[in-house]
């Protein structure tokens, strides 16, 4: 355990009344990470959280190393015989971007973001060649801040071209059928909007090669919400383009930019459901959950979509299970679905009638299918607990599935046992989750266990290969994946009944979990841990203050603690759709009852903590996990036996981007956290 002392913390005098209610903030100094003070103080916990570092610490992080010296890669991207993938080599830090003529053609390097800056920590977050495959449009953050510059490359001659737009995070961009502009989407400049809001606003743009990107033409955005999430889609011949706005993770509206018009005309708008559009030669389809719970996909003729959506055909009917996603080749529709967490595709011809389904072994998941509508050919790939990504191509010619490219897999399979078990929660509703474990582990009820979750944004958690885990699980280590509600597994209902007035059913199927595993003997409350990060970072830290008696030890990274104040920070304004706003009386009611920060009770034992954060996470900000560890600290001397820790990291973001070098150093101390948490 930690021998240092707790690093002091100041103890403000905040206190802030809402609708009548008082709520005491004695850590919002905290919340300036620019503050001296406040580097101070982070620096001093990252020195105490450097009492992990000790002999387990290099072991596990020389095995985390050891594990990623592999070749990782994506499914390629077809455009007119030339393919696009990226691709990692065993001591690079990011994903290089090659094209290469033909399948047996020599690659070449078109996007290196390791020799950009030092340490790896510039990165590759978009990127979308031409129709003609002469031009790519790409975007690179540095950092961790997401917030990409788009450049374009001539691939004629390998040299970018003066058109360099910054403010562009995530950007959807869409190509006109010429190659002579495209339509993206850019956040504003900082300074045009109040502070925080740089990585909102996003508006639509079109620019035409050759221009200044000052100049170009405001498509969509003006005069809209600030949480607009804008995602693109086009046409076949170019004239159309889908305009995908969420405000929430639970409806969106479309809108359909005619190119030859030049106008906007809504399509669906108001509706309580989420839709999809994806347009064919001939047709219009519509992925959606309107009056469909596990969604359906709707049909219209290209020359006759703009109309109410109960006069679109049915195109495939809603099926027991979800409908996750679908993809489209040039004559094929391949739709996933999600049957008990597990995928399932099913293969539809353009007249909607089912052809044939792509096998797939259990408990696996689909990482990425590649397809497009102008081609036959097309990549998938998989993975599960047991083995990571392989990529399968399918050959129109020979009509055959066959191995593309496959992954080192660090483990032996046959060493391993994979389940799907189910536990009742506290209103009686089934949960799933997933048990891995070597098999030779013994129930005894005294099995070092992680368990993670997530239960949000309907996002779905399905098989998967933790490589980062595997030095845990060659330990006798056990790991559990729980499909609370908040997630998307089965449907619509499932993400509805896990948000808003609803959370708390997130938090007790996460504790039902926690109790079956105790219950059937994988382990027992001394040797069990819980995992999340984002949305399962405030998921393990509210039933960590709501059960503190049920768990050991609690890794909680990149979370959100301080539900009063979340949606003032950063994107954060957009997550009160899925928690609640509290500036309404009644949303504030309910939160303060489950809100990690205001729950942190004095005289309570509580299990060890380890915090992650990032100072350029612009996702949730760092000041969650800091005040949480004040809080936390300030309840408990260390007379208890707990610990509660943080890390902070300095050049790195939410998550996406960050090179390996960091990976494999912050990994190495959530294992050492959760080892000594059990073994001391």
């Amino acid at each position: 355990m930690n021998k240092m002392q707790i690093p002091k913390t100041k103890i403000g005098d905040d206190v802030e009344e809402i609708h009548g209610i008082k709520i005491s903030d004695p850590y919002r100094w905290l919340e300036n990470s620019s503050d001296l003070e406040v580097r101070e103080w982070t620096e001093e916990q990252n020195k105490y959280t450097d009492s992990l570092r000790g002999d387990i610490f290099k072991n596990f992080s020389d095995e985390i190393v050891k594990n990623f010296k592999f070749v990782s890669f994506f499914n390629p991207h077809l455009v007119r015989g030339v393919y696009f993938y990226k691709e990692r080599q065993p001591d690079e830090n990011q994903f290089v971007l090659y094209m290469k003529k033909g399948l047996s053609g020599n690659p070449t390097k078109l996007i290196d973001p390791n020799i950009l800056e030092k340490g790896g920590i510039a990165s590759l977050d978009f990127w979308s060649p031409s129709k003609t495959g002469n031009y790519l449009a790409y975007g690179i953050s540095k950092g961790g801040d997401e917030m990409a510059t788009l450049y374009v490359k001539d691939l004629k001659t390998g040299k970018d071209l003066p058109d360099t737009i910054p403010r562009c995070r995530h950007s959807s961009v869409i190509w006109t059928p010429d190659d002579s502009a495209f339509f993206y989407t850019r956040n504003p400049d900082p300074g045009s909007v109040p502070a925080n809001e740089e990585h909102m606003h996003t508006k639509i743009f079109h620019h035409i090669l050759g221009t200044d990107p000052k100049d170009d033409e405001l498509i969509f955005g003006q005069n809209r919400p600030k949480d607009d999430m804008i995602s693109l889609s086009h046409s076949i011949d170019g004239r159309y383009i889908g305009i995908h706005v969420f405000n929430s993770w639970t409806k969106n509206d479309v809108y359909i930019y005619d190119t030859q018009e030049k106008n906007t005309r809504t399509l669906f708008v108001g509706l309580e459901a989420e839709f999809s559009v994806r347009f064919l030669a001939d047709k219009v389809l519509v992925n959606t959950n309107y009056k469909a719970n596990n969604y359906r996909v709707l049909s219209a003729p290209i020359n006759d979509f703009f109309k109410p959506i109960d006069e679109w055909q049915e195109f495939i009917a809603e099926k027991p299970f979800v409908l996750r996603n679908i993809s489209v080749t040039k004559s094929k529709i391949l739709v996933e679905y999600l049957v008990n967490v597990c995928p399932e595709v099913f293969i539809f011809n353009y007249s909607g009638e089912e052809i044939s389904r792509i096998p797939l072994p259990k408990y696996s998941s689909i990482s990425g299918i590649s397809a497009s509508r102008e081609e036959e050919e097309f990549f998938y790939s998989i993975e599960s607990f047991t083995f990571p990504k392989i990529i399968y191509r399918f050959d129109p010619e020979t009509n055959e599935y066959s191995d593309f490219k496959k992954t080192d897999n660090p483990i032996n399979p046959e060493d391993y046992d994979v389940r799907q078990e189910w536990c009742t929660s506290k209103d009686g509703t089934k949960v799933p989750m997933f048990v891995f474990h070597k098999k030779n582990v013994v129930l005894d009820g005294k099995n070092p266990t992680i368990l993670y979750g997530y239960g949000g944004f309907g996002s779905n958690q399905e098989p998967s290969f933790f490589r980062n885990y595997v030095p845990w699980l060659e330990r006798g280590g056990i790991f559990v994946v729980a499909n609370i509600r908040g997630g998307g597994e089965f449907g619509d209902v499932w993400h509805k009944s896990g948000i808003k007035e609803k959370k708390q059913n997130s938090f007790d199927d996460f504790i039902s979990a926690a109790e079956y595993l105790i219950s059937k003997k994988y382990t027992d409350a001394a040797r069990l841990g819980i995992l999340g990060a984002s949305n399962g970072g405030l998921l393990v830290a509210a039933v960590a203050t709501q059960r503190p008696e049920l768990f050991k030890a609690v890794c909680s990274r990149v979370p959100l603690t301080d539900m009063v104040r979340f949606p003032k920070f950063g994107m954060a304004a957009r997550w009160v759709h899925e928690y609640g706003d509290p500036a309404v009386k009644e949303d504030l009611e309910r939160i303060l009852k489950w809100s990690p920060y205001h729950n942190v009770k004095e005289g309570v034992k509580y299990p060890n903590f380890l915090f992650t954060t990032a100072e350029k996470d612009t996702r949730v900000s760092p000041m969650h996990a800091k005040k949480m560890t004040a809080k936390l600290q300030s309840v408990d001397s260390g007379d208890s036996g707990s610990m509660c820790l943080l890390f902070t990291e300095s050049d790195a973001g939410h998550g996406p981007g960050k090179p390996i070098v960091k990976v494999v150093e912050s990994q190495a101390l959530v294992l050492s956290f959760f080892w000594v948490s059990f073994f001391g």
